[in-house]
């Protein structure tokens, strides 16, 4: 099955040059010539990547990108420019773009990324302290086709993050008498464009979190016991099917 990609610039001609390219690496392509042009696509339709300009008008290439993160927070996006905007570049970088690449772009350098990240995107962390319902948490993940990899506290978590990239990162709020917001900050610190989902038993504790955290930061709150079809559905849709 072929990938979909996006194709975001205000510049027709580069759209068309990029799609022709990709398409002949076997992908399948769309277009769209404005950020909210973009943003309206990725809301209507899936796609496994998006390659988009930074400097267009109206709604510029990392505005749009939070847009989409708003609507679908798993969507990988490399970043195209060809103006040295630092300031730009900078805020792509910490909303969790893949890469901000100049143009003309280097294909052949971009794709490896793009193909890395799809080859991860069902790879999901579960943190928790407590070894029994981590050990079956990231089983029945596993038995629903997730690559699970299972931590049991912050410091492996960190190790496990910078060895495997994961797409998603689901983390128990009480951890190793560490603050719940210390935990969320540093696993976006370390990885800011990874998904979090955090999950407790404590209903106080998790409207508190809630309430502390800015709202972006975290996709899903969820109290235990939760039904696993709940995480899967939210699963499905950050990484897809």
């Amino acid at each position: 099955m072929s990938h979909r990609i996006l194709i975001v610039d205000d510049e027709r001609a580069m759209v068309k040059t990029l799609a022709d390219i990709l398409r002949l690496r076997g992908w399948e392509v769309r277009g769209a010539h404005s950020g909210t042009e973009a943003v309206d696509a990725i809301t209507r339709e899936p796609f496994d990547a998006v390659l988009m300009d930074i400097k267009m008008p109206g709604l510029d290439g990392v505005a749009a990108f939070k847009a989409m993160k708003a609507r679908r927070p798993g969507i990988r996006v490399v970043l195209m420019t060809a103006y040295t905007a630092h300031d730009l570049i900078r805020a792509a970088e910490r909303e969790g773009a893949l890469r901000v690449v100049s143009k003309p772009v280097d294909l052949a350098a971009v794709l490896p990324v793009l193909e890395e990240s799809l080859s991860r995107s069902r790879s999901v962390l579960v943190v928790d302290g407590e070894p029994a319902f981590l050990k079956t948490l990231a089983d029945m993940l596993r038995a629903r086709g997730y690559d699970a990899v299972a931590a049991d506290g912050l410091d492996a978590a960190v190790d496990r993050l910078e060895a495997t990239a994961p797409a998603v990162v689901l983390l128990h709020l009480r951890l190793d008498h560490i603050a719940p917001q210390d935990s969320v900050v540093a696993i976006r610190q370390l990885s800011p464009a990874v998904t979090l989902i955090l999950y407790s038993g404590d209903r106080s504790a998790l409207d508190a979190t809630r309430a502390a955290l800015p709202s972006d930061w975290v996709y899903a709150y969820l109290e235990k016991p939760f039904a696993v079809e709940r995480l899967t559905e939210l699963l499905d849709d950050l990484v897809g099917r």
